[in-house]
């Protein structure tokens, strides 16, 4: 790995963590999905981000486990849906940091909560198991399905296989690039995403490259930088943590190994 890549990213990835954690500690009943993701845009717009992966989105309630989606996009943005005492909620941005990306996700609740307590704590305990796992897993494919045996395996049922392309996670590699400099276009996914992964897939397909995302059938061992976002469900309550996670040998780690922790670098 090019040590000026990963100590870019830790950058980016440092800022959006700020950012996420400094609003979900004002998070309160009354407050509107669009509101609070309006407040993540506009603190990472001070900090001088102007694009973005996918600009900021916030769920509340039975929409942290995704209840209610048809169609990704629109379903996925923030609506006027206000957050209610008691409810879960879920806020995650993934902006473009001097050309370098970053993507961090946040679960927190309105007051409090066993299970969503029990959900986090499942959560920090896959985040420990990953790293080896990553570390040996032959395959996306491998990696993804042992993932998915494990939130089975507490009683949970995966969300993650929901997101487009039913994703674990999609890679970070390539940037700064061209595509880094497209203008913003409406809301959600944003084209250095979207034109990043499409060139990747292309070069996958045409000379072999690294396969850009984790899913189900994905080929190739893992290895580069990947944002990777386990998301479970018990009922109606949903939560996920979403880092950046280094594949590369032994150097293999979480670049925050606490569930939301600080970014080491």
């Amino acid at each position: 790995m090019v040590r000026a890549d990963i100590e870019g990213v830790c950058r980016a990835q440092r800022l959006a963590r700020a950012v996420i954690l400094d609003v979900a500690h004002g998070v309160r009943p009354g407050q509107t999905e669009r509101g609070v993701a309006a407040r993540i845009e506009a603190k990472l717009a001070v900090a001088g981000v102007s694009r973005w992966l996918h600009t900021a989105y916030a769920w509340w309630g039975e929409r942290t486990r995704f209840g209610g989606f048809h169609t990704w996009e629109p379903s996925a943005l923030p609506t006027a849906r206000v957050l209610q005492e008691g409810e879960p909620f879920i806020i995650d941005v993934a902006p473009l940091v001097n050309g370098y990306p970053a993507d961090f996700a946040y679960s927190g609740v309105c007051g409090p909560s066993a299970l969503h307590a029990q959900l986090l704590g499942e959560l920090a305990e896959l985040k420990r198991e990953m790293v080896a796992w990553a570390r040996e897993a032959p395959s996306g494919d491998a990696l993804c399905a042992q993932v998915e045996q494990a939130v089975a395996a507490r009683g949970r049922e995966v969300i993650h296989t929901r997101y487009p392309a039913q994703v674990l996670g999609h890679s970070l590699e390539g940037f700064p690039n061209v595509f880094g400099r497209a203008p913003r276009l409406g809301s959600g996914f944003q084209l250095p995403l979207l034109l990043t992964t499409a060139r990747a897939l292309t070069m996958h397909q045409l000379f072999g490259g690294p396969y850009p995302v984790l899913n189900r059938g994905a080929p190739g061992a893992p290895r580069g930088m990947y944002a990777v976002e386990p998301h479970l469900a018990q009922g109606a309550v949903g939560a996920k943590f979403e880092s950046v996670l280094l594949v590369d040998g032994d150097e293999t780690r979480w670049l925050d190994p606490d569930l939301f922790g600080e970014v080491q670098g």
